[in-house]
């Protein structure tokens, strides 16, 4: 009996020193875990580029003065175009902010490599200026259980776990860091607009004190242009976005633009502008060069058709201005009768009556507001028809305006003629007329 408690006590003495030493061994050499909540602890606000490679490709977003490019290689050339600072901006903040569930580590050798870090699904290299430091290198890779597993350089020792999708919001292509925009200007600073078609309208505008004012063509020069329309216009441009990037070689259809668009400002001499081009591959679009994208692009048919004025489309069309405070009498010959309207303490009455009449000065106003849907002619043909006259006059009798109405089956419907004080003759709605006739019977009252 004492031999086997000897030899019982002995072999209890083997297994708690094997024991001892297997977890020695374990803490010692074997894999360690820990929660940990940050994965980062390097200040990225001195990188100067972010190379990209992701299972679709690769790609370099790189720091240029105030803003930053994106490259990417390709199998014919290579593109370098501009990136939107901010969604560059928020990539670096996502890969600081990351959050592990846990990070792993004692690795004795090769151990980031069991977990698929060797060649990761994503990998990204950051570079730092002179005072940045070494660069810093991410690698994360997902497992089929979802599980994704990353490693930097910071921590080499370390591998971390994290969750789907924050390995989901770090596969970005390199499309979403495009700058689409077609032209880049303070609105406010733009003073010169200008359309070239080869075989359409073309014009030139200038922004002087009084306004916009056409340079071209010839047979508007010095005419006024509508601000409202310009600067809409300029607006639109401002607003306008690229369909797709071309990061192939093309070929357009001919080497004259089928449209050019430039604006200058006040801090370049050199314009702001855009052409579109033909695409002998595809009909229904349009091929564009930007002065401020660095690459071709892609905008459909509608979209650049919806970019034509034509000088008229921007003209100022509104065909005379009048003071409405200064008009004191307003004369109206309709068929056989003749009103005279004149103003009072309360209103507008008909000369000889006690009864205010209403709407007037509305009816003055819209005389201000007529535009001309057509260009102007001097003569009229033999199937219009004269159907009112309408006089404006001030407090000493002189006439400020004089105005005279015409029917014409061969307008569009919804217009009629009017003769203005220079003698031409405009297309203009007959809303006004319409009412006027309603107002002022021609038959006997």
């Amino acid at each position: 009996m004492p031999d086997l408690k000897r030899y019982v006590y002995f072999a209890a003495m083997v297994l708690v020193v094997g024991l001892a030493g297997g977890a020695y061994w374990y803490n010692s050499y074997g894999n360690t875990s820990q929660v940990v909540s940050r994965w980062l602890s390097r200040s990225l606000d001195q990188v100067e580029s972010i190379h990209v490679q992701i299972p679709e490709g690769s790609y370099t977003l790189v720091s240029v003065g105030a803003g930053w490019e994106i490259h990417v290689p390709g199998a014919s050339w290579n593109i370098k175009a501009r990136a939107l600072t901010g969604r560059v901006l928020s990539y670096e903040s996502l890969l600081v902010d990351l959050t592990p569930r846990r990070s792993i580590g004692g690795f004795d050798r090769g151990g980031p490599e069991e977990f698929g870090l060797e060649e990761p699904e994503f990998k990204v290299i950051l570079t730092f200026g002179k005072k940045g430091g070494e660069p810093l290198t991410l690698r994360l890779t997902s497992c089929e259980s979802g599980t994704v597993y990353g490693w930097n350089s910071e921590n080499p020792a370390l591998v971390y776990e994290f969750d789907k999708q924050s390995f989901d919001e770090l596969i970005q292509p390199a499309e979403t860091f495009f700058d689409t925009r077609v032209f880049s200007f303070n609105e406010d600073e733009i003073h010169r607009v200008q359309l070239v078609q080869p075989f359409g309208s073309s014009w030139l505008v200038d922004l002087s004190a009084q306004g916009y004012t056409f340079n071209l063509p010839g047979y508007l020069k010095g005419k006024s242009a509508s601000d409202s329309k310009i600067n809409l216009y300029i607006h639109a441009l401002a607003l306008l976005r690229a369909g797709k990037l071309v990061l192939d070689p093309v070929v357009t259809e001919q080497r004259m633009a089928a449209l050019t668009i430039r604006l200058w400002s006040k801090r370049n001499e050199i314009p702001h502008s855009v052409e579109f081009f033909t695409f002998k591959d595809d009909p229904k679009r349009y091929i564009g060069k930007s002065s401020w994208l660095t690459v071709p692009f892609l905008l459909d048919v509608e979209s650049v058709s919806q970019l034509v004025r034509s000088a008229f489309d921007v003209q100022g069309r509104n065909i005379f201005t009048l003071e409405i405070g200064d008009v004191a009498s307003f004369v109206i010959e309709h068929g056989r009768n003749r009103y005279v309207l004149e103003r009072s303490d309360t209103g507008w009455r008909v000369h000889g009556e006690e009864k205010d009449i209403p709407g007037i000065d509305m009816s003055l106003w819209r005389f201000t507001e007529l535009q001309f849907e057509a260009l102007p002619l001097n003569n009229l043909a033999t199937s219009a028809v004269k159907l009112m006259q309408c006089q404006l006059l001030d407090d000493d009798g002189q006439l400020l305006k004089a105005m005279t109405f015409y029917a014409d089956p061969k307008l569009p419907q919804g217009q009629c003629w009017m003769k203005n004080g220079d003698g031409m003759y405009y297309p203009v709605s007959s809303r006004l007329l319409k009412d006027l006739q309603g107002m002022f019977p021609a038959g006997k009252i």
